[in-house]
């Protein structure tokens, strides 16, 4: 080295400076709220008794063969070998934020870790069953695009639980790291929520509910009488309690303090009474939008919304359970935004009159229409549902037409929606469907133009 040069400036060690640390510096990240053992020490147990009741005939046989003592042994050694493997499963998972992405390490014997891109992050759900309330912690469940099912975090403190679904969605809109841990919760305006009177009163007015309790009280005992033999009435009697519940009282459960509202980072929904869940629907990614109309609900002006997300791998569910049509369509507006109800109702068309003779009793119930945004079709006459499909999201156009329907000059036209399913504009006259086919691919290559981008906050 020269007498004049300066010695090379020493960087300190990554370790020295936290900011300047990469993201391996801490390859173990953060470790899981310490209750978290206790709920996995139950997995060795389900499996143990799952694995019994697969033959319980010799199950029985060799309970009756134990003594006191062996079933005292062995509970002496199950309960300490739960415990064990709940405390190492929590002992290595972990997670962790980097720049790029969340990275989630799970695995005792075969390690696994989850590398999830933040920008691919559609939704954050936190979720309180009833003993996590108790205990004051809460999971996540991260919807991610591409993603057949839901990464999760569970559990993690609240505080900590609401402080990182904060920081993803920042992290996800496309805020810098350091802004995003700053952010905290984006404030939220209330746009709707259900009452208990008026969630009760909905379901009660469902023809469902009541026909599972009607064949949950007559099934049961035909199948008795037809069989003489008590295990396939339980069988039954176990089967139709389980649709009887969800369609009634589950579903007041699941919907109960039914609230939207809407935030930068999308609309909020807060739902539920014994397990409280927190779900968040994304802007711009809804590909698909059901309105359901019960027949014993229109008379009181009642509607469903429900809708579902690209790339969530199953149906995300209700955005709204039962509202006014009014409250129903300003929820909507705010999450389709440029979608007006009363304009999607004005534009359905019915089916030609020659329809009769391909679907005698259903067909005055098909309708289909188009407005400045949407593909729009309808079907059913007790239980209405008209589908919505923004022209930005249509996958493709196909032209369906039957023997029977060439004979009538009708034809079907299926849009795929880019949801795991499509929506059909049924027996259209022919020359109306051909020429919605053409019509519809360029309305979607337009959409796809000027659509608003997908990314939050923008």
């Amino acid at each position: 080295m020269s007498a004049g040069a300066q010695p090379p400036a020493v960087r300190p060690a990554a370790e020295d400076d936290p900011r300047e640390a990469p993201a391996t510096a801490v390859p173990e990240g953060k470790r899981l709220h310490p209750v978290t053992p206790w709920r996995r020490a139950w997995a060795p147990i389900a499996g143990l008794v799952a694995f019994t009741l697969q033959d319980f005939e010799r199950t029985r046989q060799w309970f009756e063969q134990l003594t006191v003592g062996w079933l005292l042994a062995a509970f002496a050694v199950l309960v300490p070998a739960a415990a064990a493997y709940g405390f190492l499963s929590w002992w290595y998972t972990s997670y962790l934020v980097t720049d790029t992405e969340l990275r989630i390490r799970t695995g005792l014997l075969f390690r696994r870790t989850a590398h999830i891109r933040l920008d691919r992050i559609q939704g954050v759900d936190v979720g309180r069953p009833m003993l996590a309330r108790i205990a004051q912690v809460a999971k996540l469940k991260l919807d991610v695009v591409g993603a057949d099912a839901k990464d999760e975090l569970a559990f993690l403190g609240e505080r900590e639980a609401v402080a990182l679904r904060a920081q993803l969605l920042a992290r996800a809109a496309g805020m810098a790291p350091e802004a995003a841990l700053e952010a905290g919760e984006a404030p939220a305006r209330e746009l709707l929520r259900v009452t208990p009177r008026t969630l009760i009163v909905s379901v009660l007015l469902l023809a469902g509910g009541w026909l599972a309790l009607a064949a949950l009280l007559v099934v049961p005992g035909l199948i008795f009488l037809a069989s003489g033999n008590l295990w396939p009435a339980v069988a039954a009697t176990l089967s139709l309690a389980g649709v009887a519940w969800r369609t009634t009282a589950g579903r007041v459960l699941k919907e109960f303090d039914w609230t939207v509202q809407e935030s930068p980072d999308g609309l909020r929904i807060d739902r539920g009474l014994l397990d409280r869940v927190h779900e968040t629907v994304p802007p711009g990614r809804i590909q698909y939008v059901r309105v359901v109309e019960p027949v014993l609900w229109r008379r009181r002006g009642w509607v469903r919304i429900e809708l579902e997300v690209a790339g969530s791998g199953s149906e995300r569910g209700a955005l709204v359970p039962v509202a006014s049509r009014g409250d129903a369509a300003r929820v909507l507006a705010r999450a389709v935004p440029g979608v007006e109800l009363e304009e999607v109702m004005a534009s359905l068309r019915p089916v030609p009159a020659r329809a009769r003779w391909c679907s005698p009793f259903r067909w005055r119930g098909y309708a289909s229409g188009v407005t400045g945004s949407l593909f729009v079709t309808r079907r059913g006459r007790l239980r209405r549902v008209t589908e919505l499909i923004p022209h930005a999201k249509v996958q493709s156009v196909r032209y369906r037409q039957g023997p029977w329907q060439r004979r009538l000059a009708l034809a079907d036209v299926a849009v795929d929606h880019g949801a795991n399913g499509w929506a059909m504009a049924r027996l259209r006259d022919v020359e109306e469907a051909r020429a919605l086919v053409a019509a519809q691919a360029e309305r979607s290559r337009t959409g796809r133009r000027t659509a608003l981008p997908e990314r939050w906050l923008t």
